[in-house]
């Protein structure tokens, strides 16, 4: 199927198999203009490289794609971030192919590895993209507008953002690769992928301690209600009430200010994460374009090659940097974090304290304790549930801080990109 660069694969109309070790490479200027390019890009394309440099990287763009895509592709790119996503490329000769495609910026513009997608993500993606092409041709969508429609999608698929979606495709397609390859497990990207989804588990206890603490707060007012018609104002349950309030008011603020919006520590940190496991699989692929650059690319002559191997190398480089900056951080904010959730439940201990006061005033009296009992009762469930989940909490936290320390290590990456 595949020959070499100045003769084109006949593949009109049809889907071009990409080896499931191939790695397609090219570079362009910062307006996209294609300044180098593989063998294997090459071949896919159906053009020369003299055909490629100097021509748009659009050239090769499939009109299936949504435009919605490329507005988030390059937004990311132009802000400095690494981008990923699922593209359907075009040959000169009408032939296709699906690659995932990582892309990311260099000193002289922007580079791209691509690889076969096989996942069942990949499945799933296809499907998207046809539904939202259409809704581009019939509603007549704008770029900005329809990569508002795929990020709506994503989150109903469950992807909370788009970085979120490329971590998860890089790690699921990393992962497939290495399996039809034979290849041993990638444990730094494995251990990466692991310590994402304990940040989503520590994400979704903090949503359940958040609902229990609304629950919570309710409590305090019926027991207040209760005691204004059981004794005069200002009688001990009354009080007691009060200062239940004001406490579990004070641990919901708290809990608000690690776990809402901009401050969510654990969503902090689950970025960091996800861009330590994008830019640590950008590495690696950078290192594996390298070492077959020698073997596989015969159309560049020796300056060239050591020109795109320097590119390659430093670009890794800068990576893996990135790569620990953001797990560093990461260990920062867990640190933060668990110091967050050793303050709340001080704060729940001492909350605890109120409760029995509680139950033990009501018991002076038969009417009270007949008419506080229900409030009491449903005080303590709640408050078991919320130290079942502080627990959990405190116990993910530690997981972290071990998976942190194991990936903080030297590794084969760091050392091969140094």
């Amino acid at each position: 199927m595949f020959r070499n660069a100045s003769d084109r694969p006949v593949a009109i109309g049809r889907e071009m198999p990409v080896p499931p070790d191939g790695l397609i490479y090219s570079r362009t200027n910062p307006n996209g203009i294609i300044l180098s390019a593989n063998t294997l890009f090459r071949s896919l394309a159906g053009m020369t490289l003299g055909e490629l440099r100097g021509a748009p990287h659009k050239v090769i763009r499939h009109p299936d794609m949504p435009r919605g895509f490329f507005h988030l592709f390059w937004s990311l790119l132009k802000a400095g971030e690494p981008a990923v996503g699922y593209v359907k490329n075009r040959s000169k000769d009408g032939g296709y192919y699906w690659v995932l495609a990582c892309a990311i910026g260099c000193d002289s513009g922007f580079f791209s590895i691509r690889i076969r997608p096989s996942s069942p993500l990949f499945a799933t993606i296809r499907e998207e993209y046809a539904a939202l092409l259409l809704r581009e041709q019939t509603e007549g969508l704008t770029p900005e507008a329809s990569a508002q429609v795929l990020r709506d999608r994503l989150a109903a698929l469950g992807f909370a953002s788009y970085p979120e979606f490329m971590a998860q495709a890089l790690a699921e397609e990393t992962r497939a690769r290495n399996l039809a390859l034979q290849r041993r497990e990638d444990a730094e990207g494995e251990n990466l992928a692991r310590l994402v989804a304990l940040l989503v588990d520590v994400q979704k206890t903090q949503s359940h301690l958040v609902q229990q603490f609304s629950a919570l707060m309710l409590l305090p007012v019926n027991m207040r209600l209760i005691a204004a018609r059981l004794e005069p104002q200002g009688g001990p349950i009354s009080q007691i009430s009060m200062n239940y309030k004001t406490a579990s008011d004070e641990i919901s603020g708290r809990l608000s200010s690690f776990v809402s919006g901009e401050a969510n520590l654990s969503a902090r940190m689950a970025a960091g994460v996800r861009r330590s496991l994008v830019l640590t699989h950008f590495a690696r692929l950078q290192a594996e374009v390298v070492a077959r650059s020698h073997d596989e690319d015969q159309a560049l002559d020796e300056e060239e090659r050591r020109t795109e191997d320097r590119i390659l190398h430093d670009v890794a480089q800068g990576c893996v940097r990135q790569a620990q900056d953001a797990l560093s951080q990461a260990g920062r904010v867990a640190m933060d974090l668990t110091d967050a959730a050793n303050d709340v439940r001080r704060m729940v201990l001492g909350l605890d304290t109120i409760r029995i006061l509680g139950r033990v005033e009501s018991r002076r009296d038969l009417m009270a304790e007949a008419s506080m009992s229900a409030t009491i009762d449903q005080i303590d469930r709640v408050q078991g549930e919320i130290s079942v989940k502080l627990k959990e909490l405190n116990d993910l936290v530690a997981l972290i801080h071990a998976q942190l320390s194991m990936l903080q290590r030297p590794s084969a990456t760091r050392v091969a990109a140094a």
